[in-house]
């Protein structure tokens, strides 16, 4: 067998492969997970303690099938057809509020981007939630709410990247937006360390109860409410075993007076971005005209 010749590119080398081989190969690397943490919001609207670690909170995201398309031209003609192509258009993303339980995290994490955001079709958001999170206080709803809110406008606008100098041309638009919630249960030990006696599972599955019916009451005001209306299509509400799963079909509704929504930080759109909100605004006065 002759030597391999060790001047020989990378690109030039994958070339040689059959054109099968190299579609299984854009198949394994576009399938790769991701463990890419960004930023929610700009970091001059955060109020709450500083994040740790902050070096590892991308300002770009590195995913493979995109530094595959820059070994050579061929190749990325090759990738970006069968990207476009192969049907795989679910983005993954976590959230979790495990610092507090009235607010999120100052960033998220993507778990998976197989695709351009303007093939993008469907974003399941994995929602890791404290036992104790409260939703809803004397007050009104706590930060929380507005903050998941917040992180599917910046995607819708902005891309999964979610803080950009300059909003996309063409604003996301998703077939499906998948919730699914999974509580993290506090620990019997810390619970006894501290004096405490732990859960019983009885109290346990009653809680993850009251926490899942009080979001599935949220995302109905917002469905109801008409703000998603353009954006989203769909939204599924379930648990990781996709047990008792809630669906909302998001239709075209009077939104009305925002002012105490917006108080609340339920606006729509981001900088620069034509807001969805006004064309839904502009929507429902043709309607109630005819």
């Amino acid at each position: 067998m002759p030597a391999q010749d060790k001047t020989q590119s990378p690109s030039s080398f994958m070339l040689n492969f059959p054109s099968e081989l190299r579609l299984q190969i854009y198949d394994a690397v576009v399938d790769l997970s991701l463990d890419c943490r960004v930023a929610r919001r700009e970091r001059k609207a955060f109020t709450m303690q500083p994040t740790p670690n902050r070096d590892t909170i991308s300002a770009s995201l590195s995913i493979p099938w995109l530094n595959l398309a820059l070994v050579c031209k061929t190749i990325a003609n090759e990738l970006q057809h069968h990207v476009q192509t192969s049907g795989n258009t679910a983005y993954q993303l976590e959230i979790d509020n495990l610092e507090s339980q009235y607010s999120i995290a100052q960033t998220v994490t993507w778990l998976r981007i197989p695709c351009p955001p303007s093939n993008a079709s469907v974003l399941q958001a994995d929602l890791v939630f404290d036992l104790k999170t409260r939703f809803w206080g004397a007050g009104g709803p706590n930060p929380i709410l507005s903050e998941l809110y917040q992180v599917l406008n910046c995607f819708i606008h902005n891309g999964p990247l979610l803080v950009r100098r300059s909003p996309l041309a063409k604003h996301i638009h998703l077939d499906t937006l998948i919730l699914q919630i999974r509580v993290i249960e506090p620990d019997p030990e810390e619970q006894r360390a501290k004096g405490r006696a732990p859960y019983s599972q009885a109290t346990i599955m009653e809680l993850e109860k009251w926490l899942c019916g009080d979001l599935k009451r949220y995302i109905a005001l917002v469905v109801d409410r008409g703000l998603l209306f353009g954006a989203v299509d769909k939204i599924l509400c379930r648990w990781p075993d996709q047990s008792e799963a809630t669906e909302w079909e998001v239709s075209l509704q009077p939104i009305g007076d925002m002012t105490e929504w917006n108080t609340y930080d339920f606006a729509w759109g981001v900088p620069g971005s034509s807001s969805l909100l006004e064309l839904n605004q502009s929507q429902s006065d043709v309607t109630a005209q005819d």
